[in-house]
């Protein structure tokens, strides 16, 4: 404990880092020290899952390994699921399960070929967050592999504002009442924020 600076307060509507002992860089002192080496990792798993189309097979096996390539150089636990429950997510005994119900809906939504491509995306990335399977990262895996889905189809992608979404600010704000909107099944908030976020066709 102590390595991040324990005077930071929690961004609201994130769990909390309550443990530092499984950081792996030792020179992280501070919120920001930490924000930017996970940017740097996160940087480096984008490159190598959006490098060009291929054929996407989503399950729970590759939702782990986008996770762990995501975190691996930041902390132990990447690619794992958590193993005790935290302020957001499912019960952790549930996690497999309700993974497996949501790959189940991918492969359902792919052979309906319903509802559309964005969509599917936003429900994807809504269900992740919902779940919680990580012990920490979970908006920022569950953006990526909303991405990856999207890049996967030929679809043009959002620009996340990644620095005003992992901080307190009015479009996380309104970022996270659209996860909550989504969580009561409404789910044009989130569609709407997403889609807002995806450069237009130039003429």
């Amino acid at each position: 404990m102590g390595r991040v600076d324990p005077l930071i307060e929690p961004v609201e509507g994130a769990t909390p880092i309550e443990d530092t002992s499984d950081l792996i860089p030792t020179h992280i002192l501070t919120r920001a020290d930490l924000n930017e080496w996970e940017a740097a990792n996160i940087l480096t798993a984008s490159r190598r899952y959006l490098k060009k189309n291929a054929k996407l097979k989503i399950t729970i096996d590759w939702l782990k390994s986008v996770h762990k390539a995501m975190f691996d150089e930041t902390w132990k636990w990447a690619g794992k699921l958590r193993t005790k429950d935290y302020n957001l997510g499912v019960n952790w005994h549930q996690i497999q399960e309700e993974l497996e119900k949501l790959t189940d809906d991918i492969e359902y939504w792919e052979k309906a070929g319903t509802p559309e491509r964005l969509e599917q995306s936003v429900r994807l990335h809504h269900r992740l967050a919902k779940i919680h399977p990580f012990v920490n990262g979970n908006g920022r895996h569950a953006r990526l592999v909303a991405d990856i889905f999207l890049f996967a189809q030929g679809h043009k992608l959002p620009e996340w504002p990644e620095a005003g979404l992992i901080e307190s600010t009015d479009i996380r704000k309104r970022y996270i009442a659209a996860l909550q909107a989504a969580d009561k099944g409404d789910y044009k908030s989130l569609k709407a924020f997403t889609a807002a976020l995806i450069p237009k066709k130039e003429d």
